[in-house]
This record gives structure tokens, sequence and C-alpha cells, in this order.
């Protein structure tokens, strides 16, 4: 008789050297002990040649217009298209997925006459504020979800 996975206790701490249990790929027979070392090497070297990429959600902003990310990508670029004004970005629920981390950053067609207002959804707030403003060229910024609303961590300063 096999125990079932969640009668164990939950435990957080891992480890390189903790081991983990799957199935073989050629012979689905057979189980299987690897490390959790293993595991990330492997990760690590057959992601691009261990190189890990991330690809962006592309945004063409306009004024006056709105875009609304529901992707589950950590990784927004944004471009800017048409005369100055503002464009909104609305980020997916910081309630969605608690702790998620998503990046946004631009390139050089957004100035300081072109504002991305970057905002949570509904009544979610921004660090504390109802939007976050990216107008500078090559700009970026790092928001963190506490699980009820964003938290800018990082922000790329000029």
């Amino acid at each position: 008789n096999m125990a079932r996975i969640s009668t164990y206790a939950l435990d957080t701490s891992i480890s390189r050297n903790d081991l983990l249990v799957g199935t073989d790929a050629e012979d689905s027979n057979i189980t299987k002990n690897f490390s959790v070392g293993d595991l990330t090497d492997f990760v690590g070297e057959n992601a691009s040649g261990g190189i890990v990429t991330l690809t962006p959600f592309l945004i063409t902003a306009t004024p006056g217009t709105t875009s609304t990310y529901s992707g589950t990508g950590s990784m927004i670029y944004v471009t800017w298209s048409g005369s100055s004004g503002t464009h909104t970005l609305v980020l997916p629920s910081a309630a969605t997925i608690p702790y998620r981390t998503i990046r946004i950053c631009n390139d050089a067609t957004i100035g300081a006459q072109d504002k991305i207002h970057v905002e949570g959804p509904g009544a979610e707030t921004i660090d504390g504020a109802s939007f976050y403003n990216m107008n500078k060229t090559y700009n970026g910024i790092l928001c963190w979800s506490d699980g009820s609303n964003w938290i800018v961590i990082q922000a790329k300063s000029h």
C-alpha cells in the first residue's frame, strides 16, 4: 500500500540534497529518485544553453487608451505611438496570484510628455496610490503583489 502524499507534513525548507520522486520518461513503470540540485542543474543547462530568457508581453501605447494585462508572464515591454498624452496599463489582480512579480519597461519612444499610468484593477492600489507614472525614456519598474495590492519594489533611476 502506498502512502498518500497529502498525509505528509509540508516542508518549506528545500535544499539541493532533498530528493524528489519521478517517473522515467522511457518507461512509465519505473519510478526514480533525483535531487533538487540535479533538477536545478538540468533546468539551468537546458534553458537556452544556461541562459533563461523572458519573452515580454508587447504593448504599443497610444494616448487616451487602456491596456489590460491578463497574461501569466512576468515581463511587459511598452512602446509609444501617436501624439503626447496618457495611456493606462492595468495589471492583473494582486489577489489572484499573491506574491507575483511583474517587470515593466519601455524604450526611447516614451518621454516626459508621454505618461504610462500603471494601475491595479478596481480598488487595488500601486504604492498606495491609484496609479504609478512612467514617463522617462528607457524606464523600468518591478512590481510585487502582496496579495491585496501592488508595490513597486524596484524602479530605475535616471
